[in-house]
């Protein structure tokens, strides 16, 4: 039987993606076993470091390599996979770590407030030892390198009350969770499908908004690749690994994790750009959270003749 490049492209990929779904449920066993022989090989092998095994660097195994690979989710083109689906509940809160697990949000609290990991001096400290400390807004958790500035002391303010509604059961001992399948936990199979499930395309309208005759070409494509979330914000360049999980704050200065949502919707450093562009038309306009939202809504701004819907798509 003959396949056609496409099936067998297809083929490739669909391999790919179960050794990827095999290869994470390694991954798991590292997270929740750390008392089984291979955990306790690879840490004499490689060393500990935030309740994590370390990479090892160049002189690491192929094997061990990949492992580490689809643990930090590269090259995967479907976002942070394992991090996005892996969740720490609390029971002490002697066994998670404060700043480096998912415990509290969508992400660790690391990657929530990014600077405020920076500057803390305590960033291996477990949630229980920052909850005896005191995480109120004044309380004694708080050690920081230097003083912070009221930007920075906000943002404090916005950490703490994440943990207003903590209920610690001291019975009970923290434990992962695998949000896919939270009763049975990792199976290679449920992974293979959510990864073989087709992503959520960009609306075939948007698409053509960024292609207009009146905007240069180079100008078409950085939209279409804007749309496609396919720009080198470092929340992408992460994801490839070619930055490390601390230099991921906003170019701008703001703090904020850099995202392309945040760079062109949200950032105070950049947004008002849009504030000139409103004053020139001499318009009003809400800017959205996100990018396509805010081209579709800025394109075809009701109460406007039609005639003006392709010159704002322009801008």
């Amino acid at each position: 039987m003959c396949l056609s490049k496409e099936e067998g492209g297809l083929g490739v990929r669909r391999m790919r993606e179960f050794n990827v779904a095999l290869l994470g449920k390694w991954c798991w066993r590292m997270l929740v076993d750390k008392d089984g022989l291979w955990y306790r090989v690879l840490k004499a092998r490689y060393g500990e470091e935030g309740g994590r095994l370390k990479e090892g660097g160049g002189d690491s195994s192929v094997w061990w390599r990949m492992i580490c690979g689809i643990r930090n989710s590269a090259g995967l083109g479907v976002g942070s996979w394992f991090e996005d689906n892996v969740r720490r509940v609390v029971g002490g809160g002697t066994g998670t770590y404060f700043w480096l697990d998912n415990w509290v949000g969508e992400t660790p609290l690391r990657v929530q407030f990014p600077r405020l990991f920076e500057l803390s001096e305590s960033k291996g400290a477990t949630v229980k030892e920052m909850a005896e400390r005191g995480w109120d807004v004044v309380g004694g958790a708080w050690a920081w390198r230097r003083r912070l500035l009221a930007w920075e002391e906000e943002s404090v303010s916005e950490c703490s009350s994440l943990q207003c509604d903590i209920a610690f059961q001291v019975s009970t001992s923290d434990r992962w969770r695998w949000v896919l399948d939270p009763i049975s936990s990792y199976s290679v199979k449920g992974t293979y499908k959510y990864l073989t499930l087709p992503t959520t395309p960009v609306e075939t309208g948007l698409y053509d908004a960024a292609w207009l005759k009146h905007v240069p070409l180079k100008v078409s494509v950085f939209v279409w690749c804007l749309l496609r979330n396919r720009l080198p914000t470092k929340d992408n360049l992460l994801r490839r690994r070619a930055l490390h999980q601390d230099d991921i704050t906003c170019v701008g200065g703001c703090g904020s994790q850099e995202t392309s949502h945040h760079l062109f919707c949200r950032c105070d450093t950049f947004s008002g750009l849009w504030q000139c562009i409103y004053q020139w038309i001499d318009i009003s306009f809400i800017s959205l959270e996100l990018v396509r939202d805010n081209l579709h809504q800025f394109g075809n701004l009701a109460g406007l003749q039609r005639y003006t819907h392709s010159f704002l798509q322009v801008i």
